[in-house]
Parts: C-alpha cells; sequence; structure tokens
C-alpha cells in the first residue's frame, strides 16, 4: 500500500530569494544577449512557481491545459509566443525538481522506469558536442532536444494527483483540451474540403494538427471511463467526446493513429472481466458509427470521397512495398540503420538530417525525421540511448502490470492503470511506424500524459 503523501511544505523566505535571483540572472542574460524574450519567459516561469507552492492544484491544472497551445503553436519557424510558453513550463518543472528533491528531499525514484526516464533525458544533453561536430546549428538541436524536457511533467502530476477528485480533474481537463485539439482538426478539414475536388486533393492539401496520437489516447480513455465510471453523465459525456475525436481523428488520414488506437482497445479488452469486454464491443461499434454518421451529416458532399480515400489508406498497407509510402518509410529506415552503425556509441546528432533517394519523388532529399522513433533514437543519439528508451518504456509496462493485478475489479485505480498498460502498449506500437515521438512537443506530452495515466498511485 503506498503511503499518503508528506504535507505540502510551503516555501520560506530563501526560496523567494533564490527565485529573484535567478529572475535577476534571466533578465541579465536577455539584456546581454538582447533576447528579451527570456525575460517575459522569467516572469511566467516566476507566476507558475507561486502558483505550484502555493495552490499545486492549479499549477498541475496549468500544465495539462498547455497541451493546447504546445499543440497550436507548432510551426516551422519559431515564435516569440512560443518561446514564452515553453521555456516558462520547462523552468517550472525543473525549479519543481530541485525544490522536490533537494529542498524538500522527498523520494523521486519510484521503479526503474522513473530511474531511466531521468538517465535519458539527462544523457540526452551530451549529444550537444557530437551535434555541433556534424555541423547541426544550436539553434536546430535545441528545437530537438527541448520537447524531451516536457517528458519531466509526469512526476509532479504523479505527486499531486492522489484523491479521486483529482483524478477526475485531471481527466477531465486532458478532455477539454482534446476537445479543442479535434475542433482545430475537424476545422482545418473544413476548410481544406472547400478547396477540394478530388481526393488526392483532400490528401494533400489538409495540414494535420499533429495532435491525432493524443486524440488516440484520449479516445481509449473516454472507452475506459465509459466502462468503469457508473454516473450517467459521465459516460454520456464521454461518449459524446469519444464520437467527437474519433470523427477528428479519422480526418487526419493517420493510418498510425488509427492502428494504435486499434491495438490499445485490444489491450484493454484484455484487461477488463467479461461482462466490460462484452459492453466494449458494444460501445466500440456504436462510437465508430456514431462518429461516421457526424462526418457523413457534417461534410455531406465530400463523405463519400472522405470514407473511400480512408479504405484506400488501409487497402495500401497491403500492397507492401509497392505502395509508396510505405516502400519509401522502408527504404528510409534501411537507410536510418546504416548510418546509425556508421557511428553506433553517440549517433550524429539530434536533428542531423541526412540524404537518400525518395521513391515517391524520385530524387534525393535531405530529411531530418525517421518513420520510427526507435531507429531515430540510435541515429541521432546512439545504441546506447536506445537501450534506455526501451527500458524505460519497458520498465513502466512492466511494473503497471503488476499493479494492475493488485487493483480492485470496479475500482477507478484500475480504470487508470488498464488505462495506463493499453496506452503505453499503443504508444510503443506507434513508436515504431511514426516519426519520432521524442522530437515534436504534442507527441512527447501525449507520453508524458500517459506514464501519468499509468502511474496514478490514489492514496489509502
Amino acid at each position: 500500500m503506498e503511503a499518503r503523501p508528506l504535507p505540502l511544505e510551503r516555501p520560506k523566505a530563501r526560496f523567494w530569494l533564490g527565485l529573484l535571483a535567478v529572475q535577476l540572472l534571466i533578465g541579465g542574460i536577455a539584456l546581454g544577449t538582447r533576447t528579451e524574450l527570456l525575460v517575459l519567459a522569467g516572469v511566467a516561469a516566476v507566476a507558475l512557481a507561486a502558483a505550484w507552492t502555493l495552490l499545486p492544484s492549479l499549477w498541475t491544472g496549468s500544465l495539462v491545459l498547455s497541451t493546447v497551445a504546445l499543440n497550436l503553436l507548432q510551426s516551422e519557424e519559431v515564435t516569440a509566443v512560443e518561446i514564452v510558453v515553453v521555456a516558462a513550463l520547462i523552468g517550472t518543472l525543473l525549479a519543481w525538481l530541485g525544490w522536490h528533491t533537494l529542498v524538500q528531499r522527498r523520494r523521486l525514484v519510484l521503479h526503474w522506469g522513473d530511474l531511466l526516464l531521468l538517465l535519458f533525458v539527462g544523457f540526452a544533453l551530451l549529444n550537444l558536442p557530437i551535434a555541433l561536430l556534424n555541423d547541426v546549428p544550436l539553434l536546430e538541436w535545441m528545437r530537438g532536444w527541448v520537447p524531451l524536457l516536457l517528458l519531466l511533467a509526469y512526476f509532479p502530476v504523479r505527486h499531486f494527483i492522489r484523491r479521486p477528485e483529482q483524478v477526475h480533474l485531471f481527466l477531465g481537463l486532458l478532455l477539454l483540451c482534446g476537445i479543442v485539439i479535434a475542433a482545430v482538426a475537424l476545422w482545418r478539414y473544413r476548410q481544406g474540403v472547400s478547396l477540394a475536388e478530388y481526393a488526392y486533393q483532400l490528401r494533400t492539401g489538409i495540414a494535420r494538427s499533429h495532435g491525432e496520437h493524443l486524440l488516440a489516447f484520449l479516445i481509449l480513455g473516454c472507452i475506459a471511463g465509459m466502462l468503469f465510471l457508473r454516473r450517467w453523465w459521465w459516460r454520456l459525456l464521454l461518449a459524446a467526446g469519444a464520437v467527437f475525436m474519433g470523427a477528428a481523428v479519422m480526418v487526419t488520414f493517420s493510418r498510425t493513429a488509427w492502428l494504435s488506437l486499434a491495438i490499445g482497445i485490444v489491450v484493454l479488452w484484455l484487461a477488463l472481466r467479461w461482462k466490460q469486454r462484452l459492453q466494449l464491443l458494444l460501445a466500440g461499434a456504436a462510437l465508430s458509427a456514431a462518429a461516421t454518421l457526424i462526418l457523413t451529416i457534417g461534410f455531406p458532399q465530400v463523405s463519400d470521397i472522405l470514407l473511400r480515400l480512408v479504405q484506400h489508406r488501409f487497402a495500401s498497407i497491403a500492397q507492401g512495398r509497392q505502395d509508396l509510402a510505405v516502400g519509401g518509410r522502408l527504404h528510409q529506415l534501411s537507410i536510418g540503420v546504416r548510418k546509425t552503425l556508421e557511428l553506433p556509441l553517440g549517433g550524429h546528432g539530434i536533428r542531423k538530417p541526412y540524404s537518400y533517394l525518395e521513391p515517391a519523388y524520385r530524387r534525393h532529399i535531405s530529411y531530418a525525421y525517421i518513420h520510427n522513433a526507435y531507429v531515430a533514437t540510435a541515429y541521432r543519439q546512439g545504441i546506447p540511448m536506445l537501450l534506455l528508451l526501451l527500458g524505460m518504456l519497458g520498465a513502466h509496462l512492466f511494473d503497471t502490470l503488476r499493479r494492475l493485478r493488485r487493483t480492485a475489479p470496479d475500482s477507478l485505480e484500475r480504470m487508470t492503470t488498464a488505462l495506463g498498460v493499453a496506452a503505453l502498449c499503443a504508444a510503443m506500437l506507434s513508436l515504431m511506424m511514426t516519426e519520432n515521438p521524442l522530437d515534436g512537443r504534442t507527441l512527447t506530452i501525449t507520453l508524458a500524459w500517459i506514464l501519468s495515466v499509468a502511474n496514478l498511485r490514489l492514496s489509502a
């Protein structure tokens, strides 16, 4: 049985003096380098630090809601708002880790997965000299390394969220983020519909929201909540959210998100009792039909094109290498493996591009992404970092499976643990099939929330 968390220790005067000193240091660096945005980020970080020390629920809530900002601010160019938001979030995460471990002297590592996660994030910093020696610009390297720090959001969420009402609030805020991101995805789809006359235009003319993996995880959470929560209005709300986000995932045309969601549902089915398994089958069929109906009614002019395009996306997988997308990714992976073996220990550097012949375009291109997180990690940071990543995910999955056997059948902790097992399996699958989720903010924060749900421990 987990011990109750110790009462929150209020910060003393030296804490605020230290925070002020850090603020003055940031201001001096900003003035010296003419990067005034650092001052704004520092002010925001101080405000968030005050929120965490005085009202932890407010701070953890702001962490969850920042998922929307991290998603919407993603672009090829670095914007001022993006710098302030990311710097403020990461600044308070690092400050909390220091306060939690050095000042309050509380335990941070609960199992091997936690230790391997900290080692993975910390050792990634050692990749900087390797990247600079391989001609990776410092700003590009930072855009690849900084998102890794968002994984640290898992630790305060696991620490502060202990009571059932806190779990409900945490999951409710995640659902709110999913609704907003899904609305944006559907709006972008509707904007693309007006410009598309043919299916290929509908496929290539719509920019993805990069939130499809988060939406797939939240749909899985809605399904789990419908099976475990008893209040009818919670079930109705979750069903509506699942249908709405399901429609958004469909129009992203992401086969990886579709397949990871399917794998997650299968794993969740295995973790349920027989009565809940039957309910899952019925709920899955009903939600799929409702999502398809919404798309048909909402976009009647192109619904037929959409459904045929979705079928084509799945059917093309069976063609193997004959499919341009599948063949291109397999060729890309073979190049990534060969490049990894050239520098197996330290890698080529985060965000280091490589040139290869793209079958779809029949020309050589320079690309900084690999559609496989494991190969991408080995290519960029070396095989030892790949082993750390695999060990971290495997240790978290093992610990969650171990706790799943000890939870009460219909308890809230059983729901979060079963959801964690399913989501971790789905995430490990998606890491094999998509661009490196540890290289983008929305995908990285999604992995942080998956780890948080899998490790929630309710107080006795």
